[in-house]
């Protein structure tokens, strides 16, 4: 049986896009809901809290800073001042719109999708942000309602996302030479359990760790989409997962209490903390924007 710790009694309404960052030794990861940032470092137990400006949604690094998406805007966050720096907006999207989940692709560029904050329309798109220009583009994928996990293979040629509400994860062929997508398929369905595939961790074996929201579990996905491994949880609603840790094989789960009632919430008491479990495998060592595979 795998071990499952709760490492930080957050009680985030809505905990997501955790990333680690090897230089600081911390992992970093918004409560979209609260417009909150938190900061853990494993070493000492001690966790931190920062409001922020925005809705976070997802978090990168970028020379010393994290890049952070929410609302309609991508801006940098410094932790030491506190401050924030708006760098773009997306005025192509809706209002009502927001940021959701997003990764660094093998070029180096930030992939993320955006949704209908009210998880009503199908309107959420796929979107390129360029660490050259700082300039956003839209990738030709079809429009889904909730967008999130956006990770490659270690090989860089499959790329993972969900269409968390149609329950399914989609692979792509990744052509790293020009960045282009081909051969759309159905990687894993999670139709017949009744949860939702949301943000997702690729390990050094090409394997998928996917959290599963409603379903209180993180699955590990072999590279043909056969289920490996599944670790059941203590809440309903893991929303993300990432690998940190110094040998990265701590793989980071956050979780989220919105839309539980009193009853549900004292059966599941640290539904919003953030867990962690420890594999035998390592996960893929996470890259800032801008800087591609080599």
């Amino acid at each position: 049986m795998t071990e499952v710790n709760c490492v930080a009694p957050t009680g985030c309404l809505l905990g997501a896009g955790p990333v680690w960052s090897p230089s600081e030794g911390f992992l970093w990861w918004p409560d979209i809901k609260r417009a909150k940032l938190h900061r853990h470092n494993p070493k000492t137990g001690n966790t931190r809290r920062y409001d922020l400006p925005i809705h976070a949604s997802a978090l990168t690094l970028s020379e010393g800073r994290l890049l952070m998406l929410g609302d309609r805007e991508a801006g940098y966050y410094d932790a030491e001042t506190e401050s924030y720096q708006r760098l773009t907006t997306f005025p192509d999207e809706p209002v009502g719109n927001r940021t959701s989940d997003g990764g660094i692709a093998p070029d180096g560029s930030l992939w993320f999708g955006t949704m209908d904050n009210a998880e009503n329309l199908k309107r959420g798109r796929y979107l390129r942000l360029d660490k050259n220009t700082g300039a956003a583009t839209y990738l030709d994928l079809d429009a889904v309602r909730v967008t999130s996990t956006f990770v490659f293979s270690p090989d860089q040629r499959v790329f993972y996302t969900s269409d968390t509400a149609a329950q399914e994860i989609l692979a792509y062929d990744y052509d790293p030479q020009n960045g282009t997508l081909s051969q759309k398929r159905v990687f894993a369905s999670t139709a017949t359990s009744g949860c939702f595939p949301v943000g997702g961790a690729i390990d050094e074996e090409g394997s998928l760790w996917s959290a599963h929201w409603a379903g209180s579990r993180i699955v590990r996905y072999t590279p043909d989409g056969a289920v490996d491994r599944v670790v059941n949880l203590p809440v309903s609603r893991p929303t993300a997962c990432t690998f940190g840790g110094a040998d990265m094989k701590t793989l980071f789960i956050t979780t989220a209490r919105t839309g539980l009632n009193d009853a549900a919430m004292q059966r599941q008491p640290l539904a919003g903390c953030l867990f962690s479990i420890e594999t035998e495998i390592a996960g893929l060592t996470g890259r800032a924007w801008g800087n591609p595979v080599v």
